[in-house]
């Protein structure tokens, strides 16, 4: 069976859980002698693909900088379709909702819904991802098989896009972590104890709520620092918000890297807190419960749905719920402990293997 992944997300994002998400099922097919996969990415800024020597990925590598988005998508567009004839795939799966590959009738196509949040939230969107609701709606329509990555996402595309049900399927994710990745024996990334945070920081992530909740409290403030992993360094914006709650250097830090420093950040937080007010599915909460970091998260959209019993669930609209949870947290070394076992036990549900074995029986069904 030979799968065409396209180009899409891969000219759209140096890293990110989608890109993750693509690169995990590409090797994992790799490996299996009944499965041919292979990445069409003509021009693409995925550090993924740069990175990785053994993805089957036809494509070079430019930085974001190099062209703007609209030259590289056209040129992506135009070039697959040359390609598309001489890799002759059984089924091609796409990677997002934009790329335009004029691809056979014949020839299935699945496409991966990670979220609803522009048709939840169009409030949020920002300039350039006015397209997407439409474009992923196209998308759906087309498609063959609809795989969604939590039954919340399922719900909400059956209900905001009237996608019919039976033509879904619902993939949870897996974890590229696992106890076996801590790094316990390394240096923290920073020298005092510390709340963690992941990923992107604006919109519906509701990052300005965590940063009040972490403020108001002495016990929290006082004692450990709020450290963000990625999603860009601090904006002028927030550190003037951190400045205008009276948090001074050292207590609101930011770091980046690869994903050993991403699990070496999970292995040494007191907690994960993942705030936000919307998730397709919430990665985060996953690796962290690998990592066995305790996990504080909203009651809101998947994250229950992915966490189970083994977090701590606050309204993300509460600053007060919020910061109640982190005192908790940091006061009771009972309730760390229930969840870095619970946590273990949960995240040992998903895996990226059952997620290919899952994925090749939607494949199967389109043929």
């Amino acid at each position: 069976m030979r799968i065409l992944f396209d180009h899409s997300v891969f000219s759209l994002q140096p890293r990110g859980g989608i890109s993750r998400y693509f690169c995990e099922l590409a090797a994992r097919l790799q490996d299996r002698p009944d499965c041919s996969p292979h990445i069409l990415a003509p021009l693409h800024m995925s550090r993924l693909l740069r990175e990785s020597r053994q993805l089957p990925v036809t494509g070079l590598y430019m930085s974001r900088k190099s062209g703007t988005h609209q030259l590289r998508q056209f040129i992506n567009n135009v070039c697959s379709a040359f390609m598309l004839r001489r890799y002759a795939p059984d089924l091609i799966h796409g990677t997002y909702y934009l790329a335009k590959i004029h691809r056979p009738k014949t020839v299935p196509f699945v496409i991966t819904v990670f979220d609803m949040i522009h048709e939840r939230f169009p409030e949020q969107m920002v300039a350039g991802e006015e397209k997407i609701p439409g474009e992923k709606k196209r998308c759906m329509q087309q498609a063959d098989r609809v795989i969604c990555i939590s039954e919340h996402t399922r719900n909400d595309v059956v209900e905001l896009v009237g996608i019919p049900e039976e033509k879904t399927t619902v993939i949870h994710l897996g974890s590229s972590f696992s106890p076996s990745t801590t790094l316990t024996d390394e240096n923290p990334p920073c020298a005092s104890p510390f709340l963690l945070y992941v990923g992107n920081r604006g919109g519906v992530k509701n990052f300005t709520r965590l940063l009040r909740a972490y403020a108001q409290s002495t016990s929290l403030s006082g004692a450990f620092s709020l450290l963000c992993f990625g999603g860009g360094t601090f904006t002028a914006e927030e550190l003037q918000s951190a400045r205008d709650l009276g948090l001074g250097p050292g207590q609101l830090l930011h770091v980046a890297g690869d994903d050993r420093m991403l699990a070496k950040s999970y292995t040494h937080a007191t907690a994960l807190i993942y705030p936000s007010l919307y998730e397709g599915f919430g990665l985060p909460i996953l690796e962290a419960m690998a990592c066995d970091c305790p996990v504080l998260c909203s009651n809101t959209s998947s994250m229950p749905e992915v966490a189970g019993g083994a977090a701590l669930f606050f309204n993300p609209l509460s600053v007060d719920e919020i910061a109640a949870c982190m005192e908790t947290i940091v006061s009771s070394t009972a309730t760390r402990q229930r969840l870095v076992s619970a946590g273990r036990q949960r995240a040992a549900h998903f895996s990226w293997d059952r997620c290919v074995e899952e994925t090749i029986q939607v494949y199967k069904q389109c043929l």
